[in-house]
């Protein structure tokens, strides 16, 4: 197929990128600079400089595709309007102009296990009422109904709800690891919670089985690991992964709260982004992350690739080639 890829220069659209690429699609990616795309580039891939703002630009781009991945997005913003008009917006425009191209049949959204909402006493499962608790969470949803009004009945939309993703080249767990490699055991608040994760490989395979699979037209999945694991579990794992014993910190859900109004405070008085903020707050501290994958274990035939153990190995000797932990 040949396929229109947004937000191939992030973390899981690399990932993305890399997999469609191996299963033999013609890729064409939307990219917001050059210099930050020489990766894809290099690899052979059509380039479109631009961004979801421009409804000309998009249906320029989509001219000749048969279908589209749609990863990028904001997940962090300097207001909540700046995040809709990117999460939401963008999705609407692009759908809208897939509409206007007339050969796209498929068009997956990458959207977040935010968007659902927190878990409580199990998994949350795609039949559950979505309960989104950050603005986030509320963008990506309104996102995937943006969407789903804008797309014409003869294109597919299929949506792919991701929990927290980690792997090379991110960096929105990266501090977690960084705290590791210090000899810091990090422990986040005082409740048991109960999280899913997913390697940002494993996902990218998720993603193309469901861009692939005709079962998949219409439906909405979660991809992660099967079962879910207590957040403290979690940490534990970096800590090996990345070979250090060292202190035990827990960090109260106050602390994380008042971190994260500090942080947007002062991102907003420098006239930046903040890299934490009261909305991510709201999400650590949150009852749990954990999502049920049964559906896309059933439909797709989708099984990881890696261990959590050996993903989370994996990732920290990537880190460390790249001097990104000590």
């Amino acid at each position: 197929m040949k396929v229109l890829l947004t937000g191939a220069t992030g973390f899981v659209g690399r990932h993305a990128a890399d997999e469609l690429a191996r299963a033999g699609h013609d890729l064409r990616c939307l990219v917001r600079s050059e210099p930050r795309a020489e990766h894809l580039a290099a690899a052979g891939h059509e380039l479109v400089v631009g961004d979801l703002s421009s409804t000309l630009l998009l249906r320029d781009a989509l001219q000749g595709c048969d279908a589209v991945v749609h990863v990028a997005g904001l997940i962090t913003a300097r207001s909540f309007e700046a995040m809709r008009a990117v999460n939401e917006g963008g999705a609407a425009r692009l759908a809208a102009a897939c509409a206007a191209a007339g050969t796209v049949r498929r068009f997956l959204l990458v959207s977040s296990l935010a968007a659902g909402g927190p878990s409580v006493d199990r998994g949350v499962s795609e039949e559950d009422d979505d309960r989104p608790v950050s603005r986030y969470g509320l963008t990506k949803l309104l996102g995937e109904h943006a969407a789903r009004r804008a797309l014409p009945g003869q294109v597919e939309l299929t949506v792919i709800r991701p929990p927290a993703v980690y792997g090379p080249w991110d960096r929105g767990i990266l501090d977690l690891f960084r705290a590791a490699a210090r000899g810091v055991r990090l422990r986040i608040g005082t409740r048991p919670r109960r999280v899913s994760i997913v390697h940002g490989a494993d996902l990218a395979v998720g993603l193309r089985q469901a861009l692939e699979a005709p079962s998949a037209a219409g439906r909405t999945y979660y991809l992660a690991n099967p079962g879910s694991l207590p957040i403290d579990a979690v940490l534990e794992k970096i800590a090996d992964a990345v070979g250090r014993r060292g202190v035990t910190v827990r960090v109260p859900e106050c602390v994380i709260q008042a971190v994260g109004v500090v942080a947007e405070e002062i991102a907003r008085i420098r006239g930046r982004v903040p890299e934490f903020s009261r909305d991510k707050a709201v999400e650590f501290t949150a009852s749990g992350w954990a999502c049920d994958v049964s559906r896309a274990r059933r439909d797709l035939g989708w099984e990881p690739a890696r261990t959590l153990d050996d993903g989370l190995r994996e990732t920290a000797a990537w880190y460390r080639a790249r001097a990104w932990i000590p």
